[in-house]
């Protein structure tokens, strides 16, 4: 029902994020402190895996949800086609004879019967091909995607595994595997890959509540489209990488 809808930026915000975020992490500590915090690692059998360190800068930031609706609404303008294209009188189809003299016959004056006021006529200002995006500074862009991981992690819904290859490539298997997370009604799989893992990509790609992304790929309006993130260790590295980097100005 929901795969293809595409909401307001700002009610995607009310939707995709508790009403409150939590001022307590749902592993015991305060929110937003930059703390670096501690995650159990696991995989798709339950089996425990160790304890990583996640950034405090990166995943314990402060909720900005206005952060994150500028982030989005760039990503929805950037990826908008902009295809809408509308006939002006010297594209419209038709004669250029004026349609009556000027004088005696009683009607109103009129050069052409292209004109907007006709039936088949012009569209006076209408739209025409053109490009939506518009630049956002790569701070506000860091921001937004650490606010948005913080905020998972904040709710408990951060999951780290060693690996995200699942054991077989069996779509009922990987039902099993979703069902067994914590209150998880729509989960994003990001690998630490350029490319996909097969097997993982072919559990998924008839569940209608279950994707899958690069580490390469990840962003903020996917995050807030699942309530669910699970990433592996490696993935968590580079992106921790990425947003250590300094900024080319």
């Amino acid at each position: 029902m929901w795969k293809n809808v595409i909401l307001h930026p700002w009610s995607l915000l009310q939707w995709r994020f508790s009403s409150t975020i939590p001022a307590v992490h749902a592993l015991g500590n305060v929110q937003g402190k930059l703390r670096d915090i501690e995650v159990k690692v696991t995989n798709f059998i339950k089996e425990d895996k160790g304890v990583a360190v996640l950034a405090g800068d990166v995943f314990d930031v402060p909720i900005r949800r206005d952060i994150v609706h500028r982030v989005v609404c760039w990503q929805l303008a950037k990826r908008r086609q902009g295809t809408h294209s509308t006939k002006t009188i010297s594209e419209v189809r038709g004669t250029g004879k004026k349609p009556h003299p000027q004088k005696g016959t009683g009607s109103a004056r009129h050069g052409t019967l292209r004109g907007p006021q006709f039936r088949h006529g012009a569209t006076m200002h209408g739209p025409k091909p053109r490009s939506y995006e518009y630049k956002l500074p790569k701070k506000v862009r860091r921001l937004g995607l650490k606010v948005a991981l913080s905020a998972r992690l904040a709710e408990g819904k951060l999951a780290l595994f060693d690996n995200v290859k699942p054991p077989t490539h069996k779509t009922k298997d990987m039902v099993k595997y979703i069902s067994e997370l914590e209150q998880c009604k729509k989960v994003l799989f990001v690998d630490d890959g350029d490319k996909v893992n097969p097997n993982l990509y072919r559990a998924t790609s008839n569940l209608h509540y279950a994707h899958v992304l690069s580490v390469k790929g990840l962003n903020v309006y996917s995050i807030l489209q699942h309530d669910t993130l699970v990433m592996t260790v490696d993935a968590v590295r580079k992106i921790e990488e990425r947003m250590h980097t300094p900024i080319n100005r």
